[in-house]
């Protein structure tokens, strides 16, 4: 609590030097904070002293569970979070704090980025939700240098050990050596509302002018500046679009039309160039600032190499505000095999005769290596993680491209965060289950699996089967998320509210998931984040012309979300139902053994069944649920029920018809389910 209680008093003593009043919207105030002003002209929002209200939030409603928190000894952090069965007991939340408290507080609406104080004073409304993971993209200083959009992606990292300067909060001052404080604030309010903080990181990739480059231009790819603006990786003419490179395809790529020219395009770092330039360069730098990479493009006339898609004849353009690092110093052996005769001009053989250079191929570290490994590199990554638990005491991780580094440096960050803390929690960026176990025995605890993209199968054929095969197939809990920082959002793919319900419901209900909110989800947020996965570049153009919003994406704009908005309160009040009835039967959930996959079905294309099953007790958990959104349809138990449930002559109810309710119903009564109806249930003292 010391970082806190120092963000407390700050805010104390500036509240007494200070007029300031600035809008905040009506929803933030959760705690009934009654200092405010409303004004015609800002509906849905309220005017308060800033200082006064977050000091009010943070006293009454994070720092009043003190007690609570330490006669509990941390149970929540220290409760097995290795175990699989103990990890889907968790419901998170994924927090870009840049947007998540991103406002128009001054009065012309200026947009004021999101701040780890502003959001550590939303947190008590987030556990209300049921939320006791807090996942954080990156939260780290980022470059805007050749940045997409307005101010630049969080993923162009700049700096592995030093934040975002956008999340420091003007009200605590003018000084940024306070930033830190504010982070670990941030994380003892998490851990005092018993929430974990995991916080992404990204290896593979870094911002074209990453501060390494000062004293490392080697662990750089570089290319003559004149191939900058028009730069793409070769198309691969033998070979269908989106295809992985792999035994097959490797020798189509280094044999493609025109590879010559294009490996002749990159070129050596500076430092080797002209080693007196480079260190003038350097000079020059430390003496005047700027940016490191202006001054190479400027007197080398070369720049570092955009990043690209790992697949071939992938249609997505370049990355242009990224580049990938050089883990190896030389080019692997199956390259040199493709190439043979195909030299490059230069003696020096490290990369066959030419500059050091990256293809797909040398986008997939965890299939094409090289022997000469960048060891102070490695050792670099290796620290990052480590730091930001020693320092931070961050509780977990996701590895972005975490797949694509050398399976021995993934083998080497995860000693080094198992070494500090054997609990961490370490979420693998997986998209197939077959490739679980892997994870499993790399010491991952769950991955992101694709329910996102199976949950837009709604109305097809066998989505149920889908769903489970999914999940019951991987070795480890895969994340439920509807929606993802890189997909569309669920509010824009289903519009009604009845099918929104039934999906949040099902979600929470699936075997072998940990289920994953989005942040905005709970907004009924339209426009996505990002488009990474599965959108087009329309998908940026979802919401009314005249929404200031419109056409702007939260990973590279000013962006913040619609917390105006009518539609709160049915999906709050819808996050708090499916999190206490998750909790309810969470004995029955937590265990993918108990999940019963033959019970387990859709009948007649409408109703989705699913049941789960406690040999102890002889229960049975029910859930039940009509998938068609316009039509009833009839509810027979005696046609829906597995046979060696039928003799129950009672099902004890515990949610229908939108409700949380305790009620008996008769197995031998007819019911009608409506459009898109959920039912909850358990058998009980059923002896099969």
């Amino acid at each position: 609590m010391e970082n806190l209680l120092k963000i407390l008093n700050l805010l104390e003593k500036r509240k007494n030097k200070s007029q300031a009043r600035y809008f905040i919207p009506e929803t933030w105030n959760y705690f009934g904070y009654k200092k405010y002003v409303k004004t015609p002209e800002r509906p849905g929002e309220i005017e308060v002293c800033p200082y006064d209200f977050f000091f009010s939030c943070i006293k009454s409603q994070v720092l009043s569970v003190k007690e609570m928190a330490a006669s509990t000894k941390d149970d929540t952090v220290k409760k097995e979070q290795g175990s699989d069965k103990y990890l889907c007991e968790n419901i998170m939340y994924g927090m870009f704090p840049r947007a998540f408290t991103a406002w128009t507080h001054d009065r012309d609406k200026n947009i004021y980025s999101g701040t780890f104080l502003k959001s550590l004073s939303l947190l008590p409304l987030l556990k209300n939700w049921g939320l006791n993971i807090i996942y954080l993209l990156p939260i780290f200083e980022y470059s805007e240098k050749y940045k997409k959009g307005e101010i630049g992606s969080p993923y162009a990292i700049k700096n592995h050990y030093k934040l975002d300067k956008n999340l420091h909060d003007p009200l605590l001052g003018e000084d940024l050596e306070i930033l830190e404080t504010e982070f670990k604030a941030f994380v003892e309010a998490c851990h005092l509302l018993k929430i974990k903080v995991m916080v992404d990181f990204v290896f593979r990739t870094v911002a074209r002018d990453n501060d390494l480059m000062l004293k490392h231009p080697d662990w750089f790819y570089w290319i003559d500046i004149q191939h900058n603006a028009n730069f793409s990786v070769p198309k691969v003419t033998k070979e269908k679009k989106l295809t992985h490179v792999q035994e097959k395809t490797l020798n189509s790529l280094y044999t493609t039309e025109g590879i010559r020219e294009h490996l002749l395009k990159f070129t050596y770092p500076p430092n080797k160039i002209d080693f007196k330039k480079w260190e003038k360069v350097k000079e020059k730098y430390l003496q005047t600032g700027g940016n490191i990479l202006d001054l190479i493009e400027e007197f080398f006339g070369i720049t570092t190499v955009p990043g690209f898609s790992n697949m071939l004849n992938d249609p997505q353009p370049p990355w242009l505000d990224v580049t990938y690092l050089k883990f190896y110093f030389d080019l692997h052996e199956e390259a040199r095999d493709c190439l043979k005769e195909n030299r490059g001009p230069f003696l020096e053989d490290s990369f066959h005769g030419y500059a050091p250079f990256i293809l797909q191929d040398g986008a997939c570290l965890n299939l094409y290596r090289g022997k000469e490994i960048n060891q102070e590199l490695w050792e670099y990554i290796s620290g990052v993680i480590p730091y930001y638990q020693e320092v931070f005491a961050i509780d977990g991780a996701r590895i972005d491209m975490g797949h694509a580094l050398p399976p021995t440096l993934n083998e080497n960050i995860i000693e080094r965060v198992k070494a500090v803390n054997p609990d961490f929690i370490l979420w693998s960026e997986e998209f197939q289950p077959e490739n679980s176990l892997m994870a499993k025995e790399n010491g991952f605890h769950f991955i992101i699996g694709s329910l996102w993209y199976l949950y837009k199968q709604f109305n097809k054929p066998g989505f149920l089967k889908n769903l489970i095969n999914h999940t019951m197939s991987s070795a480890l809990p895969v994340t439920g998320a509807l929606e993802t920082p890189d997909t569309p959002r669920i509010a824009h793919v289903f519009q009604d509210r009845r099918g929104i319900e039934f999906l949040v419901l099902l979600n929470y209900f699936m075997p072998n998931a940990v289920p994953f909110i989005n942040n905005g989800m709970e907004l009924l947020e339209q426009q996505p984040m990002n488009l990474g996965l599965d959108n087009t570049e329309a998908g940026r153009l979802v919401l009314e012309p005249d929404d200031p919003m419109y056409g702007k994406l939260a990973f590279f704009d000013k962006y913040y979300f619609h917390w105006v908005n009518e539609e709160f309160e049915w999906m709050r009040a819808l996050l708090i139902k499916a999190a206490q009835l998750r909790s309810s039967f969470i004995k029955f959930i937590r265990d993918k053994d108990n999940f019963k996959t033959k019970h387990s079905k859709e009948k007649k294309k409408k109703l989705i069944f699913l049941c789960y099953s406690s040999e102890e007790s002889k229960e049975y958990l029910i859930f039940m649920a009509n998938k068609d959104l316009r039509n009833p349809v009839k509810l027979k138990w005696k046609t829906i029920l597995p046979k060696d449930l039928r003799q129950t002559k009672t099902i004890l109810i515990a949610y229908a018809a939108g409700k949380i309710v305790n009620e008996k119903w008769q197995v031998d009564e007819v019911r009608n389910l409506g459009p898109g109806e959920v039912v909850i249930g358990l058998i009980q003292n059923c002896h099969r």
